[in-house]
């Protein structure tokens, strides 16, 4: 056993009291965490690993309670201790909506997901960083980066960068000119969990920031993993913007909202 996982199960037994289980991978990010699942005697938990030379667990937890305090399903924090980069959380599984979502469930689960957006979106966007100008730009511009140079394999010339620049700067004022809410910033089928209670769990939420109403809409409905016809990406659009205004977070009506 190497010397973190010797500090994890010191945490989990030593100083938890936890009963000896089995400590198994469950799955890893995008980043130095790792997730292990705990086998107990009454069901699993998930244990977060995140070094904290590498990472600050702070964030996530002040985002997990502020989502729990208001009603959103997130994984239930049972334990955390910030300075050895470790969280005990509720098991939410191993199904994603994008395992389950067929056509003929599509409704249900989208209206499920819909209606946790809704709670998310009611949150007090005042204590998370809002998505400004600046953030929005640097983010867009990775598309330069990443798609257009180095997965095209295209050279952009300074015209070309220009033109670029202007489509970005239309995309930054439409939204920022939204009603800004809590955006969870990564909605979409692989981090909404089918759970037995309350469906969907909600993960991968600590980058949450203030901005533009439609974000997690988009996200959501216009999922980069699964692909659904038009006229339907419509319809869960409009009855999104029908929850939205009746909840009093929009006053704009259907085509403002949809452009």
């Amino acid at each position: 056993m190497n010397e973190r996982l010797e500090q994890i199960q010191h945490w989990l037994h030593g100083e938890l009291g936890l009963p000896r289980g089995e400590l198994v991978p469950a799955s890893a990010d995008a980043s130095f965490r790792r997730y292990f699942r705990l086998h107990q005697p009454d069901g699993t938990l998930i244990v977060m690993d995140a070094p904290p030379e590498h990472e600050d667990i702070r964030p996530f937890e002040h985002i997990d309670r502020l989502l729990e305090a208001h009603g959103v399903h997130v994984p239930h924090i049972h334990a955390s201790c910030a300075s050895r980069g470790l969280m005990l959380l509720e098991d939410f599984g191993d199904t994603p909506y994008l395992a389950r979502l067929a056509p003929d469930n599509a409704d249900r689960l989208y209206g499920d997901a819909m209606d946790t957006l809704l709670r998310i979106q009611h949150c007090p966007p005042e204590a998370i960083p809002p998505y400004d100008q600046d953030l929005l730009m640097r983010e867009m511009r990775l598309f330069d980066e990443w798609f257009l140079e180095r997965h095209l394999g295209l050279a952009l010339g300074a015209r070309d960068r220009e033109r670029l620049a202007g489509v970005y700067a239309q995309l930054c004022e439409r939204a920022l000119s939204q009603p800004q809410v809590f955006v969870h910033r990564d909605y979409h089928s692989r981090n909404l969990m089918v759970t037995n209670e309350r469906s969907p769990g909600v993960i991968d939420f600590q980058d949450a920031v203030c901005g533009p109403i439609t974000y997690d809409l988009i996200s959501l409905v216009r999922d980069s993993y699964i692909e659904w016809p038009e006229e339907r990406v419509l319809a869960w659009a409009r009855d999104y913007h029908e929850k939205v205004t009746r909840s009093g977070l929009t006053t704009r009506d259907w085509p403002s909202f949809r452009t």
